[in-house]
Protein backbone atom coordinates (compact mmCIF):
# COMPACT_ATOMS: atom_id res chain seq x y z
CA UNK A 1 0.00 0.00 0.00
CA UNK A 2 1.28 3.78 -0.97
CA UNK A 3 2.10 5.87 1.73
CA UNK A 4 -0.40 8.55 0.45
CA UNK A 5 -3.05 5.83 0.41
CA UNK A 6 -2.27 4.77 3.92
CA UNK A 7 -2.18 8.67 5.48
CA UNK A 8 -5.77 9.07 3.97
CA UNK A 9 -7.11 5.53 5.45
CA UNK A 10 -5.69 5.32 8.44
CA UNK A 11 -4.58 8.64 9.98
CA UNK A 12 -7.08 9.62 12.63
CA UNK A 13 -6.11 13.22 14.29
CA UNK A 14 -2.31 12.70 14.79
CA UNK A 15 -2.14 8.96 15.35
CA UNK A 16 -2.19 5.93 13.34
CA UNK A 17 -4.30 3.40 13.90
CA UNK A 18 -4.40 0.36 11.43
CA UNK A 19 -7.38 -1.77 12.06
CA UNK A 20 -6.12 -4.39 9.50
CA UNK A 21 -2.32 -4.61 10.92
CA UNK A 22 -3.16 -8.56 11.86
CA UNK A 23 -5.10 -9.33 8.37
CA UNK A 24 -3.23 -11.46 5.82
CA UNK A 25 -5.95 -10.66 2.99
CA UNK A 26 -5.33 -9.90 -0.57
CA UNK A 27 -5.45 -6.10 -0.07
CA UNK A 28 -4.84 -5.26 -3.73
CA UNK A 29 -7.19 -7.62 -4.89
CA UNK A 30 -9.79 -6.22 -2.39
CA UNK A 31 -9.08 -2.56 -3.88
CA UNK A 32 -8.91 -3.69 -7.41
CA UNK A 33 -12.59 -4.95 -6.92
CA UNK A 34 -13.60 -1.84 -4.92
CA UNK A 35 -12.34 0.47 -7.34
CA UNK A 36 -14.47 -1.81 -10.20
CA UNK A 37 -17.30 -0.84 -8.14
CA UNK A 38 -17.00 2.90 -7.63
CA UNK A 39 -16.75 2.52 -3.80
CA UNK A 40 -14.50 4.96 -1.86
CA UNK A 41 -11.42 3.47 -0.59
CA UNK A 42 -11.65 3.89 3.28
CA UNK A 43 -11.25 1.63 5.72
CA UNK A 44 -14.70 1.13 7.02
CA UNK A 45 -15.44 0.14 3.18
CA UNK A 46 -12.39 -1.68 3.08
CA UNK A 47 -13.67 -4.11 6.26
CA UNK A 48 -17.16 -3.85 5.19
CA UNK A 49 -15.72 -5.88 1.67
CA UNK A 50 -13.52 -8.02 4.12
CA UNK A 51 -16.69 -8.71 5.69
CA UNK A 52 -19.28 -9.10 3.15
CA UNK A 53 -16.89 -11.51 1.49
CA UNK A 54 -16.59 -14.26 4.28
CA UNK A 55 -20.64 -13.52 4.55
CA UNK A 56 -20.95 -14.53 1.09
CA UNK A 57 -18.94 -17.83 1.78
CA UNK A 58 -21.01 -18.79 4.37
CA UNK A 59 -24.63 -18.01 3.12
CA UNK A 60 -22.79 -20.29 0.14
CA UNK A 61 -21.90 -23.06 2.25
CA UNK A 62 -25.15 -22.70 4.05
CA UNK A 63 -27.10 -23.00 0.99
CA UNK A 64 -24.78 -26.09 -0.33
CA UNK A 65 -26.05 -27.47 3.03
CA UNK A 66 -29.50 -27.03 2.78
CA UNK A 67 -29.52 -27.93 -1.03
CA UNK A 68 -27.92 -31.77 0.07
CA UNK A 69 -30.48 -32.10 2.79
CA UNK A 70 -33.87 -30.25 1.09
CA UNK A 71 -34.96 -33.79 -1.01
CA UNK A 72 -34.10 -36.06 1.88
CA UNK A 73 -37.11 -37.58 3.77
CA UNK A 74 -34.81 -37.30 6.98
CA UNK A 75 -33.23 -34.12 6.76
CA UNK A 76 -33.65 -32.89 9.99
CA UNK A 77 -31.94 -36.56 11.51
CA UNK A 78 -29.11 -36.30 8.84
CA UNK A 79 -28.01 -32.53 9.49
CA UNK A 80 -28.09 -33.21 13.30
CA UNK A 81 -26.02 -36.54 12.72
CA UNK A 82 -23.39 -34.44 9.79
CA UNK A 83 -23.39 -30.43 10.96
CA UNK A 84 -24.96 -31.06 14.84
CA UNK A 85 -28.33 -29.31 14.08
CA UNK A 86 -31.33 -29.43 12.40
CA UNK A 87 -32.49 -29.08 9.08
CA UNK A 88 -35.28 -26.34 10.46
CA UNK A 89 -32.21 -24.35 13.02
CA UNK A 90 -29.53 -24.74 9.85
CA UNK A 91 -32.44 -22.59 7.40
CA UNK A 92 -33.14 -20.27 10.35
CA UNK A 93 -29.28 -18.36 9.83
CA UNK A 94 -29.66 -15.94 7.69
CA UNK A 95 -25.46 -14.80 7.88
CA UNK A 96 -26.08 -11.79 5.22
CA UNK A 97 -28.41 -10.14 7.51
CA UNK A 98 -27.59 -11.61 11.46
CA UNK A 99 -23.93 -9.91 11.38
CA UNK A 100 -22.93 -5.93 11.39
CA UNK A 101 -19.56 -4.88 11.95
CA UNK A 102 -17.63 -1.50 13.61
CA UNK A 103 -14.35 -0.25 13.79
CA UNK A 104 -14.13 0.58 17.55
CA UNK A 105 -10.46 1.51 18.86
CA UNK A 106 -8.58 0.86 15.66
CA UNK A 107 -9.66 -2.41 15.76
CA UNK A 108 -12.57 -4.23 13.54
CA UNK A 109 -15.24 -6.10 15.27
CA UNK A 110 -17.72 -8.39 14.19
CA UNK A 111 -20.99 -9.50 16.21
CA UNK A 112 -24.66 -11.05 15.52
CA UNK A 113 -27.45 -8.65 15.73
CA UNK A 114 -29.17 -7.83 18.70
CA UNK A 115 -32.25 -9.94 16.78
CA UNK A 116 -29.86 -12.66 15.74
CA UNK A 117 -27.96 -13.01 19.09
CA UNK A 118 -29.77 -16.27 20.39
CA UNK A 119 -28.68 -17.82 17.24
CA UNK A 120 -24.53 -17.50 18.10
CA UNK A 121 -24.82 -21.14 19.77
CA UNK A 122 -26.05 -22.05 16.21
CA UNK A 123 -23.62 -20.34 14.14
CA UNK A 124 -20.50 -21.75 16.49
CA UNK A 125 -22.26 -25.36 15.70
CA UNK A 126 -22.60 -24.79 12.14
CA UNK A 127 -19.45 -22.26 11.26
CA UNK A 128 -17.06 -22.28 13.72
CA UNK A 129 -14.32 -23.00 11.63
CA UNK A 130 -14.64 -21.22 9.25
CA UNK A 131 -15.23 -18.14 12.23
CA UNK A 132 -11.57 -19.10 13.16
CA UNK A 133 -9.95 -19.33 10.06
CA UNK A 134 -12.01 -15.66 9.39
CA UNK A 135 -10.69 -14.54 12.68
CA UNK A 136 -7.06 -15.83 12.41
CA UNK A 137 -6.87 -14.28 8.27
CA UNK A 138 -7.54 -11.05 8.83
CA UNK A 139 -7.21 -10.18 12.88
CA UNK A 140 -10.80 -9.15 13.10
CA UNK A 141 -12.57 -9.72 16.67
CA UNK A 142 -15.64 -11.70 17.34
CA UNK A 143 -17.61 -10.28 19.77
CA UNK A 144 -19.76 -12.33 21.61
CA UNK A 145 -23.25 -11.59 23.45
Amino acid sequence: MNEALYEAVFCYTDKKVDPFARSYVDFDRIIADMKLVGYEINSFNIAHQIVLEELDYLIKKKGQIMELAMDMDNRDEFCRQKYGLSFKDIDALDPAHDFEFDIKSGQVIFYLVHEAQHKEQEYLILFQKELEQFINRTGFSFVSA
